[in-house]
């Protein structure tokens, strides 16, 4: 680890070094909850996905000390190969020296933190010019101890900005709106307040049974007094509106045409794996994946787009919540609150699971959910199985936890379409199949 740490450092200077040299454009995006599909939806916004495009985003969710060079340098994760640790050493030598170029002139880059400045650390490696403020929300307390303390971390994405950067931030969150308020920068906002520079006015939900991958949801978007509809395949939920919203922003941000911006987020953007993607499960019954990670709060958007959901004839919403793991002396408090938003949000079947699931059911029998409908399980492989004897036709299944707690089984077990669990969901490779 030590070995590690130090590449780490050696990698960092050859980074800031080309970076300060090349000048490219970076956009960052920090926040409590969203990097990743906000990320995603940002890249595709300006290009990313088209042949020759000169825009790169961070691979998977590299948004580290690691991981951010391994972007910057279009490499895999080395792990213990020492010939891949030798490529990518060698590559970062000749960056510093300047006899190879960076491979792109724009970098939309997750930038991520687990503990006290380590979003400032990586501000000052790849220094934004553009940054995107998604939330401020209960996220490794274990770490910070306060949501407080969180929000200070994250804050660094817009505190750390150059004065002539521009600053994209949540308008509906409270706490990055005062953070923003009186910084010099440029500010664009999202959000669905009324005084949102993108404004997200309507958002739906639209089922297609012949063709399951085309299902989504329909955004009426407002921006430059004119009102825009797209529809975006393949997810659902609030964080992904807010995504496509920050992503428009984005595009305006940096001069691009916002037209264009909307093609490409219609074409490509189809939500992230593990990040409230629409999937068909078994019986004729719809999967909403949400098992990348959980936190409080995107905990909290997930059970409201699950109480959303339309159903259909006999159907019933079941949510399938794990553990949100980091949270320190909040956890007890956060998982209280995720049973009782369940209940309070009227969903029909609430399965529990991990070694703080007796927690989550307390929290939603205490706000009246009853207890024939309340199950606990400490590992997911057999909370899929029950799930699967329960389910019926119409049934819409909410499925979130955090990384340890792998909920992603469980979406395996109940899709109609196991055999693209490659393709569709996270942790599929053969490192995290083998653990």
């Amino acid at each position: 680890m030590q070995i590690q740490k130090m590449l780490e450092k050696i990698l960092a200077l050859c980074v800031k070094r080309a970076i300060r040299r090349e000048k490219p454009l970076v956009v960052g995006i920090a926040g409590s909850v969203g990097k990743t599909s906000t990320k995603d939806a940002v890249g595709i916004a300006l290009g990313a996905k088209e042949k020759g495009s000169s825009v790169v985003m961070s691979e998977k969710n590299f948004n580290n000390d690691l991981g951010v060079p391994l972007t910057i340098y279009g490499q895999d994760m080395p792990k213990k190969s020492i010939a891949k640790w030798l490529k990518l050493l060698l590559k970062a030598k000749f960056s510093y020296l300047g006899l190879s170029k960076l491979r792109a002139r724009t970098f939309v880059l997750e930038l991520g933190t687990d503990r006290p400045g380590d979003l400032a650390r990586l501000m000052g490696l790849v220094t934004p010019k553009v940054g995107i403020f998604t939330a401020i929300g209960a996220e490794h307390t274990e770490f910070f101890g306060s949501v407080e303390a969180v929000g200070d971390e994250e804050s660094a994405i817009v505190r750390l900005l150059p004065p002539d950067g521009t600053i994209i931030f949540n308008q509906d969150d409270l706490r990055v709106r005062e953070v923003c308020r009186d910084l010099p920068q440029k500010k664009i906002s999202f959000g669905t307040d009324p005084l949102s520079d993108v404004r997200l006015i309507e958002k739906n939900i639209v089922l297609n049974d012949a063709v399951p991958d085309a299902s989504g949801m329909l955004l009426k978007i407002g921006f430059e007094g004119r009102v825009h509809e797209l529809m975006i395949e393949g997810t659902i939920g609030m964080p992904q509106a807010y995504s496509v919203c920050a992503a428009i922003a984005a595009a305006k941000a940096v001069g691009q045409d916002q037209a264009t911006a909307m093609n490409r987020l219609q074409g490509y953007f189809h939500g992230t794996p593990g990040r409230m993607r629409i999937l068909p499960g078994i019986k004729r019954t719809w999967l909403l994946d949400d098992t990348y990670n959980s936190s409080p709060l995107a905990a909290l958007s997930a059970i409201r787009d699950l109480a959303s959901f339309p159903l259909e004839h006999t159907g019933k919403r079941i949510a399938a919540l794990g553990d949100m793991l980091e949270l320190g002396s909040l956890a007890e408090e956060s998982h209280l609150m995720q049973g009782k938003a369940a209940a309070e949000a009227g969903i029909d079947l609430l399965v529990a699971c991990g070694t703080l699931a007796h927690v989550t059911a307390r929290g939603a029998i205490e706000a009246g959910m009853p207890e024939d409908k309340v199950f606990t399980f400490p590992k997911s492989p057999e909370a899929g199985l029950f799930i699967q004897e329960r389910m019926a036709q119409y049934d819409v299944v909410l499925i979130k936890g955090s990384q340890g707690i792998r909920m992603e089984k469980i979406t395996k077990e109940l899709m109609a379409h196991p055999d693209r669990a490659a393709e569709l969901l996270v942790r599929h490779d053969p490192d995290w199949l083998s653990r």
